[in-house]
């Protein structure tokens, strides 16, 4: 399938299932980001975008993004051994392993994904204040969006999309076409179903952008100032003082011997790692004694607005 040519012969279908990849991408990219955040980032569960729901656009826009430009090049570019293990690649129907023409497309994506990236990000420092993420303590960053460092897990992300995702999703593109409007043995009702449950998160999604675009600042006010707020804020943190206290309490129950031999092995490993761990900052860090500000987030989770 040309998906290109498909597109113009009938638009209105194929945008539908563009919009099903777009939201899919949104959802998966913030469960990326939320477990991110939570375990190597800010090591707190927060709402790692600027909308309140499960997604993130700039995932969408990128996932979207790099599937148009592989099926681009490998419907213009038919001859060409561009990677096709299935044999059943756009509009490239000859199975090939990777080959040195992949880094054409491979490097079309990457630029892309940063500057999809810069893009987002400006947008949002820019214009609303809000910064999502920070990059301003690393080395070769731009304007805080943009940095070498995490510049190469989107080179990683791409490569594994070109490699393992992209052969997989066109199949995926094409079954879901045909299972969307496909006719005969009830799949008409199917078919109106599902473009409904897409249309109906899409309601959500668009709710969910209007609200935070108009609402963001007010409901962190107010929120901050409530008083059930507030007295989830003491309950938690009598909730955090009961738990240390329980934790320091059954530590004294521990052997001394135990205490002893599990601080001797904790401090040998310390030793161990400290010098490399100090190279690797003095590489990647303006200051390395100032780590990223991963404090850009405010009690309730949300990112905090800039003056």
């Amino acid at each position: 399938m040309n998906i290109l040519a498909s597109v113009r012969g009938g638009f209105s279908k194929y945008l539908i299932v563009f919009l099903f990849m777009f939201i899919a991408g949104c959802f998966l990219g913030y469960v990326f980001e939320l477990l991110y955040r939570r375990f190597f980032s800010a090591k707190k569960w927060v709402n790692p975008g600027f909308l309140k729901g499960p997604w993130l656009p700039l995932y969408g826009f990128g996932l979207v993004t790099m599937f148009l430009i592989s099926a681009l090049i490998a419907d213009n570019l038919p001859s060409w051994p561009l990677y096709n293990p299935t044999g059943n690649l756009f509009a490239n129907k000859t199975a090939s392993g990777p080959s040195v023409y992949d880094l054409i497309p491979i490097a079309i994506i990457f630029v892309c994904l940063i500057a999809l990236e810069f893009l987002a990000g400006l947008i949002f420092v820019k214009g609303f204040k809000v910064r999502l993420w920070d990059y301003t303590n690393l080395k070769g960053n731009i304007l805080g969006i943009i940095c070498p460092q995490f510049s190469l897990i989107w080179l990683a992300v791409d490569l594994l999309y070109y490699y393992a995702v992209n052969p997989y999703l066109y199949q995926a593109f094409t079954g879901m076409f045909d299972f969307i409007f496909g006719t005969g043995g009830g799949a008409e009702a199917v078919n109106v179903i599902l473009i409904f449950l897409i249309g109906v998160v899409y309601g959500l999604f668009l709710l969910d952008l209007v609200a935070s675009l108009n609402l963001f600042g007010k409901l962190k006010k107010l929120m901050n100032e409530s008083e059930g707020y507030k007295n989830y804020e003491r309950f938690r943190e009598q909730s955090k003082g009961k738990l240390l206290l329980a934790k320091a309490e059954l530590a004294n129950k521990i052997p001394a011997k135990i205490k002893q031999a599990y601080e001797q092995g904790r401090k040998k490993k310390q030793q161990q790692t400290s010098r490399f761990n100090e190279w690797v900052r003095k590489m990647i860090f303006i200051d390395p004694n100032k780590s990223q500000n991963q404090d850009n987030y405010g009690q309730d989770g949300r990112p905090k607005k800039e003056e």
